[in-house]
């Protein structure tokens, strides 16, 4: 039996007036709070600048999903769970998600996603899905 992962990474970038902005990756626990966050610096040097109380060092910005993370290892399906639930609030749908032990998990672990998904970090360090597709309609996750 594998090991339940409460974790997930969502990488994103900032979104600007006029362009994407800065890369940025987040650890959401299974409330789908904000554990960690890291700026990307630099993907191919592997640096990283750690955002410490992201939900105030980052408050006012709007990020967009570009792509979740999972470690293979682990049972991730309560976690993937939660988030397709969230997303599915907001009235975006996952089709052809995998199963934990499929090796499509590494690669698409949540399945297809049918809109762009746009998300903030509210002042409890909770993230907040938008999408832009619904007219910004808000969602908020409750516990």
């Amino acid at each position: 039996m594998h090991t339940v992962s409460p974790e997930i990474l969502i990488n994103s970038f900032q979104v600007t007036r006029y362009h994407h902005g800065d890369a940025y990756e987040f650890v959401l626990n299974e409330h789908l709070q904000v554990v960690e966050c890291v700026k990307v610096e630099s993907l191919a040097k592997g640096i990283m600048q750690p955002i410490r109380e992201a939900h105030i060092n980052l408050d006012g910005l709007l990020f967009e999903l570009n792509h979740v993370r999972v470690n293979p290892r682990v049972d991730n399906t309560l976690i993937i769970n939660r988030l397709t639930s969230a997303f599915n609030d907001i009235g975006v749908n996952v089709f052809n998600q995998p199963r934990h032990h499929d090796m499509r998990v590494c690669f698409k672990p949540l399945g297809e996603i049918s809109d762009c998904i746009r998300f903030y970090v509210s002042t409890k360090a909770k993230i907040v899905f938008l999408s832009p597709t619904q007219r910004s309609r808000l969602s908020c996750i409750k516990s």
